[in-house]
């Protein structure tokens, strides 16, 4: 009898042991499975000529990932590079956009396939979110048998571990990676999140702290941003868990004393561990939080007063299945996390198996996140004192995982023993019925489009009909059944979101078109010339062309852009915003300034007196620019970019040559018509001519008549500058909207005619004295220079604080030229320039880093050893 006994306590270990087994491998692949059959669907290659390109992904990633492996591989390090911008802190930029250290595994990867493995890294690192989404819902589950006392029997609705699976695989597909799985700065933090919260919940419980530390530790340093949102819900979270969890004294004592340090305990131990994984990660965190204290994101007002952007019900509608994603300006959440949370939030509220303050923590705590969502003082501080900007609800995904847990334990806590609980799925899901009727009704964004709220409402008939049944039919073949149609279900809903809002995708041809012709005729200018120089082009794929084809450019598309520059180019009339420096806008005299030789197109029309084709490759026109200075040029002593001339950059490139010495203007206005909602003018003369943007409602502009085809600027606001080309007299052209959405169409540009006898007086003016072999790399700068008077040496090198300069051996703080570039008034004389770049912050960083491992390490060694010394 005994004999028969063990055998089945060990039939019922051997299958339980099977289920964790199963349950385990298909957390990670079922997620990876979906994302596939996506990827079929979608033509992703190698299935087909489309690549998993979207958004920032596009713009930046791709392009800072190729700017990374380019670096790492020509042994330069991550400290500056002169392909972002007219030169970056590249360290900020690794922080910011790549600091994932599974990036590094692309040094094995040949750079033709970068793309594919940026994009089968994110299919991976969703079956992750999987994976360790289900680990922490096990590991919840433990402790459900735990404190109930009660394994998994035939009263129980699902298994556990069945029940992690099904919940796993809703976070690992929700509607935050829908809209933002192409976004590789912040997936690792959604993997580590689930892992995070369950080591907090061991910390708080159990007093084990180290994986806890290691895990935030290791958030931090993969994206500090989102890292800010985790740590702001870790307080919270740990408050629910200080006010829900049981603090017992250590065995053999009852005094008063350990009583107060039960309680004192865990949040000293969560306040110091917390501090230690942030000190941790301060090898990357101190200099980017110098880096970003220099851009326009470190200086953010507070709102004035409250303001809610949305109702409850709109809100709570974006769970439905199929609801389309939201990337824009709105502020829309992306909060879908599978249909079944219609059902057990329910289920999780009325329980009373649940302890009541356990039930009515996390119901408060999923509102306080909702009301995130939909209040701007929430949703700025949420975002770590910022608005963002576009890719709103940033912290949806932890908002997720809290729905996800409250469902997981109203899933464990399911009886079939209480016949009552047949009523309780009639009852929730008539509930929800009436609920989706008021979806359809009073629902009115677009993103919810017609039929959402009735597919949900499918899928969860047929949760509600596999739970109903399982209440009547109690067999394991039942059992197993329903649980496999639940499956089959989850699939289908989670694929069936994830094809509708998800996988955007380009054309992988089209975007690596030409790539090799850019790089060989970029080759081609390094024969031609010495010293250092810059490229442009007329028109970009991205405003981080010069990193997807590794040559030095005076454009930026990055959050940790020198905004200094940016303001510079704003009084210039070139492109910018918050988060970008375009060098379109730049007139003759600019590029000369920022040192650009050549120029890109692909095409032969650009062609004029300022802008003449010297090669080409395939369908890619190589122009050389016919007024050029040497790097290191000399202007008069104090020479800078003169006060005023607001939204004029034309007026004050005239006051700049005025400065110089020349009466001459170098723009002249020209006479123009009005027509319409456009622009009208023929040339009275041979030149190169310019328009700037004085007034009217559009941010795009089409340009035809003679020269070339047409021509398109985008980004542009009043004081923006075009470049319309060589005209002959007699040449005609139009000025139009570009916009077919633009409520205002009008558009006001002025028409200016360049004389190019002046700009060549400026240019003589300007190289008559200018540095001499110029060496530069990655970190490093050097020239020498005589100068015969008095005059300020003027850099096309932004100005940041971790440049150190020597002059002749000693150390010199620059001026800044625009409050930008770095200058040196200096008297007549002989001077050899040494220019190094460090991080600003790295030294700081590093020596926290170091400091905050040896005390967690010296901490672990005394816990092991004390409790060693216990036993």
């Amino acid at each position: 009898m005994s004999n028969q006994i063990t055998n089945q306590i060990k039939e019922k270990q051997r299958a339980k042991l099977a289920v964790g087994e199963m349950t385990i491998v298909l957390s990670f692949f079922l997620p990876i499975f979906i994302m596939l059959i996506g990827f079929v669907i979608c033509g992703i290659y190698p299935f087909g000529d489309r690549c998993f390109l979207s958004t920032d992904m596009y713009h930046q990633y791709m392009p800072f990932f190729r700017e990374f492996m380019r670096s790492i591989k020509a042994g330069e390090g991550v400290s500056f590079t002169w392909n972002v911008g007219i030169g970056s802190n590249f360290l900020a930029l690794y922080v910011y956009y790549l600091a994932s250290p599974f990036h590094w595994l692309g040094l094995a990867v040949p750079e033709r396939f970068y793309i594919e493995f940026l994009s089968y890294l994110i299919v991976f690192k969703i079956g992750l979110c999987g994976l360790t989404s289900y680990l922490f819902l096990r590991y919840r589950g433990r402790r459900i048998v735990q404190e109930t006392g009660a394994e998994f029997n035939n009263n129980r609705m699902v298994h556990p571990e069945l029940a992690a699976l099904f919940f796993s695989m809703f976070y690992a597909l929700s509607g935050f990676l829908a809209a933002y799985n192409w976004n590789i700065m912040w997936i690792d933090c959604v993997v580590l999140l689930p892992l995070i919260v369950m080591d907090l919940e061991r910390l708080v419980r159990e007093g084990k702290p180290g994986l806890y530390c290691v895990t935030l530790g290791l958030s931090i340093y993969t994206n500090y941003y989102i890292s800010i949102m985790i740590c702001i819900f870790l307080v919270l979270y740990f408050i629910f868990l200080y006010c829900t969890e049981h603090h017992p004294v250590k065995a053999g004592r009852t005094d008063r004393k350990a009583k107060v340090l039960a309680h004192i305990r865990p949040a000293g131990q969560f306040a110091l561990y917390s501090l230690l994984a942030g000190g941790m990660a301060a090898v990357l965190l101190i200099p980017e939080v110098c880096a970003i204290l220099e851009t326009d994101f470190g200086d953010s007002d507070f709102p004035e007063k409250v303001e809610t952007y949305f109702s409850v019900l709109d809100m709570l509608a974006r769970h439905c299945v199929a609801v389309s994603v939201e990337k824009g300006l709105d502020h829309w959440p992306n909060i879908y996390c599978g249909a079944p949370v219609f059902l057990f939030v329910p289920f999780y509220a009325m329980n009373e198996k649940i302890p009541a303050r356990r039930r009515f923590g996390m119901m408060a705590l999923a509102g306080v996140m909702l009301l995130g969502f939909s209040t701007n003082v929430l949703n700025f501080i949420w975002h770590g004192l910022n608005y963002p900007d576009s890719l709103p609800g940033r912290q949806s995904f932890i908002y997720v995982l809290v729905v996800l847990i409250m469902c997981y334990e109203a899933c464990c806590h399911m009886d079939r023993s209480r016949p009552e609980r047949k009523e309780y799925v009639v009852k929730v899901f008539l509930g929800v019925a009436v609920f989706m009727l008021f979806v359809e009704k009073f629902a009115e964004h677009e993103d919810i489009v017609a039929g959402v709220e009735w597919l949900t409402l499918l899928f969860i008939s047929i949760y509600a009909s596999a739970i109903y049944m399982a209440h009547i039919h109690t067999s394991r073949k039942w059992r197993n059944g329903l649980a496999f149609v639940v499956l089959v279900a989850i699939l289908a809903e989670t694929g069936i979101n994830t094809c509708c809002t998800s996988i955007a995708n380009v054309s992988r041809s089209e975007y690596l078109k030409y790539q090799e012709d850019y790089k060989n005729l970029y080759a081609w200018t390094q024969e031609q010339e010495e010293g250092f120089y810059r490229v442009e082009k007329f028109s970009k794929k991205t405003k981080n062309d010069g990193t997807l084809a590794g040559y030095p450019t005076a454009s930026v598309f990055s959050s940790t852009m020198n905004s200094a520059v940016k303001d510079m180019y704003e009084r210039l009339g070139m492109r910018y915003s918050k988060v970008f420096y375009d060098h379109d806008g730049a007139t003759a005299f600019v590029s000369a300034l920022l040192n650009v030789k050549y120029m890109f197109a692909e095409s032969e029309d650009y062609a004029s007196s300022v802008y003449q084709i010297c090669n080409s490759s395939e369908g890619v026109t190589l122009y050389k620019n016919v007024y050029t200075l040497p790097f290191g040029y000399v202007a008069p002593y104090e020479y800078d970019l003169p006060e005023g001339f607001g939204d004029s950059g034309l007026r004050l490139q005239n006051q700049m040559l005025h400065d110089l010495g020349i009466e001459k203007q170098l723009f002249t206005r020209c006479e123009s018509d009005a027509s319409g909602d456009g622009v009208m003018f023929t040339a009275s003369e041979d030149g190169v001519y310019y328009g700037i943007v004085t007034a009217g409602g559009t941010s795009e502009v089409k340009r035809m008549g003679s020269g070339v085809d047409e021509m398109r600027y985008k980004n542009l606001k009043d004081g923006s500058i075009l470049y319309l080309g060589g005209l002959q007299a007699g040449d005609f052209i139009s000025l139009t909207n570009d916009n077919e959405d633009d409520t205002t169409p009008n558009i006001c540009v002025d028409i200016y005619r360049m004389d190019e006898q002046v700009l060549q007086e400026a240019i003589n003016i300007l190289a008559a004295n200018h540095m001499e072999n110029v060496t530069y790399d990655a970190n490093n700068l050097s020239g020498n220079i005589t100068l015969q008077e008095a005059g300020r040496v003027i850099l096309s090198v932004p100005y940041e604080k971790g440049w150190t300069v020597t002059i002749n051996g000693e150390e010199v703080e620059p001026a800044l030229f625009g409050e930008s570039l770095m200058a040196f008034d200096l008297q007549a004389g002989e001077y050899e320039f040494k220019m190094h770049y460090v991080p600003y912050g790295k030294g700081a960083g590093i020596a926290v880093s170091v400091v905050s491992v040896i005390c967690f390490a010296g901490i672990m060694l005394f816990r092991n050893r004390r409790k060693r010394a216990e036993k």
